[in-house]
C-alpha cells in the first residue's frame, strides 16, 4: 500500500501533463520544400513518403520532416507505383504515366504543395505533420 500511492500520484501527473501538452498545440501552415519516396531494395517502393517542410513561428523560421502517405496526396485518385529498367520509379495515375523520382515530386508538389502541422508554442522546434493542404495557396496581384 505504501508503494501504491505514490505511483497513483505519478501517474496522475503524467496523464496531466500529457493532456496539457496536447491542449497547448496550435495548428499552422508549413510549405513543402521536397518530398523523398521510400525504398526498399532490391525493388520495392513504400506507400509512404518523407516530406520535408519549413514554416514561420513568431519570429523564426523552422525546418522539419514527417511521413505521410501517398494517397493522402492522392485521395480521389486511383495510383500504382512500381520500378521501372533502371531502378526508375514510375506512377501511374489514370491514364497518365510519371517516370522519374523527380518528375513524381514535381506532380505531389502540384497536388499539395503545403501541409498542416501541430507545434508547441513553447518548443515550435518540435513540430508533427497533420494533413497536406489540397487546397491551393494564391496571391492575387494587380497587374494592370
Amino acid at each position: 500500500m505504501a508503494i501504491l500511492i505514490p505511483l497513483v500520484f505519478l501517474f496522475s501527473y503524467f496523464f496531466i501533463r500529457k493532456i496539457w501538452f496536447q491542449l497547448r498545440k496550435i495548428r499552422t501552415v508549413g510549405t513543402i520544400e521536397r518530398i523523398e519516396l521510400g525504398y526498399i531494395r532490391p525493388n520495392l517502393i513504400l506507400p509512404e513518403v518523407k516530406v520535408h517542410y519549413k514554416y514561420y513561428f513568431q519570429s523564426g523560421l523552422y525546418y522539419g520532416s514527417g511521413y505521410l502517405n501517398l494517397s493522402d496526396f492522392l485521395p480521389t485518385e486511383e495510383f500504382h507505383l512500381h520500378l521501372g529498367p533502371g531502378e526508375n520509379p514510375i506512377l501511374y495515375v489514370g491514364d497518365m504515366e510519371i517516370i522519374t523520382e523527380e518528375h513524381i515530386e514535381h506532380y505531389l508538389l502540384s497536388k499539395g504543395g503545403s501541409v498542416f502541422l501541430y507545434l508547441d508554442p513553447i518548443e515550435p522546434y518540435h513540430s508533427r505533420i497533420d494533413t497536406v493542404n489540397l487546397n491551393s495557396i494564391t496571391v492575387p496581384s494587380d497587374l494592370l
